[in-house]
């Protein structure tokens, strides 16, 4: 399982790489601006980090599923599936790869930002009198207290969100080589499929998380959100693996 995992990290290093390269440009642009007092400049690459970050993030699922997509697609890359590996294994590496990908690279981001927020209110002490009027605001206006444990609760919500979308689409797109296989326009119906699952995985968890009379804090919700698609990612990896098990079409 380790060699698998490796041999998948390798494979999209050198974009991570890029991200890294550019995340770092965005930060000293960011320092600049503050060591200069250009409050334009700061916010400037504030702005523009957020951005990347949120295009970093499509990016490393999107290269995950494409890739997942080539192995299956192409016969250099299938020869990946004829090694004495059960498919289990195979997806599996994949899937926590992906999975390790996203998640370091949600928590760089979050200690970037983490960094440039301690950095302004190392430098300007009005910001956080800003910072403790927003909470004040948000505590008395909507009874929604900001604290640091509602905020990695959020994003490992989004995390496992993400991870729960790609192994959703391995399963499409393995369904598209299996089962659909010799159906006219199985890509397309592949994808219909995928939307469309991803579309009653989203209900699914607003009805489970919004249970009438059922009183719950807003860390319960998040928490019982990241069981409900840790659960979604364990099925489709599964229906995944056995589809491949199988091997309908090669």
């Amino acid at each position: 399982m380790l060699k698998l995992m490796k041999y998948e990290l390798r494979k999209q290093a050198f974009s991570k790489l890029i991200i890294l390269v550019i995340a770092m440009l965005g930060e000293l642009i960011f320092f600049t601006g503050l060591i200069l007092d250009h409050q334009n400049t700061m916010g400037l690459a504030i702005g523009l980090l957020s951005m990347f970050t949120m295009g970093a993030m499509f990016f490393i699922a999107f290269e995950s599923i494409i890739t997942y997509h080539n192995d299956l697609k192409q016969k250099q890359s299938y020869m990946l599936f004829l090694t004495p590996r059960s498919t289990y294994s195979i997806v599996g590496a994949k899937v926590i790869s992906s999975g390790l990908q996203i998640i370091l690279a949600g928590l760089g981001f979050a200690l970037i930002f983490a960094a440039d927020g301690a950095a302004l209110l190392a430098r300007y002490s009005s910001i956080k009198e800003i910072r403790d009027l927003i909470r004040h605001f948000f505590s008395m206006q909507y009874n929604i207290d900001i604290d640091s444990k509602l905020v990695i609760l959020v994003i490992l919500t989004l995390l496992i969100s993400w991870i729960s979308t790609i192994t959703l689409a391995y399963f499409s797109i393995t369904l598209s080589t299996t089962f659909l296989a010799d159906k006219k326009g199985k890509g397309f119906i592949s994808f219909l499929i995928f939307i469309i699952l991803e579309f009653v995985i989203a209900k699914f968890s607003d009805i489970i998380t919004g249970i009438p009379n059922l009183s719950r804090s807003e860390g319960d919700v998040l928490l019982l959100s990241i069981v409900f698609y840790a659960v979604m990612t364990a099925v489709t990896y599964l229906a995944t693996a056995w589809m491949l098990d199988k091997k309908v079409s090669v």
